[in-house]
């Protein structure tokens, strides 16, 4: 039983999005959603932050889809030789295990680089490796290519699960989200961009500033971003006055700020 109501909501940073979608930071999101029910909290996402996704799933969406199994199938060719195999002759090895991981440790990197999800790479490598396993036990080993086959059945598989995912959390069908008509405050953005905040998230936390004039009503700004965001919000917060009523922490600590 709530003894206590609060006021305010919450605005989601993209990562909080992202989490929802790939169901990570789950004891921290189980949290979190805990609270927007049991204190009927309600929970906006902005066009900026949504567009922002957006644009992280379709980079995804190509890398996955254009380039995975074109690396991988780079790799085993020249496995350990100065010529190409013929991948439609040669059976799997123990070996391809081998280049495999090779292959997805520059595939992760590339990932991170070009700030792409991960987990479909993570999802089709547990795939690989358990599928050669497996094939490896048998008698008669299935070649290369018919393997590869399978391959770009899965890499398919995976990048339709993300993208109908993604449409489905950005269609609100997730329930406790809503869509804000809430639209950047620039000075807020520029102040934050002259105390580093990179310019996509200071438009994000910005939407609150604008919600929060429109409406009176204290919105928080719930990130998991670390990095850029929360180890220096304190020192930015206190930078000018103007930000004095910007609130941004870890979705763990957004009820504390509704209290």
């Amino acid at each position: 039983m709530v003894a206590l109501s609060v006021t305010g909501c919450f605005y989601l940073d993209s990562c909080v999005v992202i989490s929802e979608l790939l169901d990570e930071n789950k004891e921290r999101m189980d949290k979190f959603k805990r609270d927007v029910k049991n204190y009927t909290i309600s929970c906006y996402v902005s066009e900026t932050v949504i567009n922002e996704c957006k644009k992280k799933v379709t980079k995804t969406v190509d890398f996955v889809g254009n380039l995975l199994s074109n690396i991988i199938a780079g790799y085993l060719e020249k496995l350990g030789t100065p010529y190409q195999r013929d991948l439609a002759v040669t059976p799997i090895s123990n070996d391809d295990l081998h280049i495999i991981r090779t292959a997805f440790l520059e595939i992760g990197s590339n990932a991170r680089k070009f700030d792409l999800f991960s987990d479909p790479f993570q999802a089709v490598e547990e795939w690989i490796v358990e599928k050669y396993e497996g094939e490896l036990d048998k008698a008669k080993k299935p070649t290369i290519y018919s393997l590869l086959t399978q391959l770009t059945a899965i890499i398919l598989k995976e990048v339709n699960s993300l993208q109908s995912d993604f449409e489905s959390l950005i269609e609100l069908e997730a329930s406790y989200i809503v869509q804000s008509i809430e639209i950047p405050d620039p000075l807020i953005s520029a102040i934050l961009v002259n105390n580093g905040i990179h310019q996509t998230d200071a438009d994000n936390i910005s939407v609150i500033s604008s919600h929060q004039k429109n409406n009176h009503n204290k919105a928080i700004f719930l990130t998991f971003d670390y990095s850029t965001i929360l180890r220096n919000w304190a020192k930015i917060q206190n930078s000018n006055v103007k930000l004095n009523n910007i609130n941004c922490c870890d979705p763990i600590y957004g009820l504390s700020f509704l209290r």
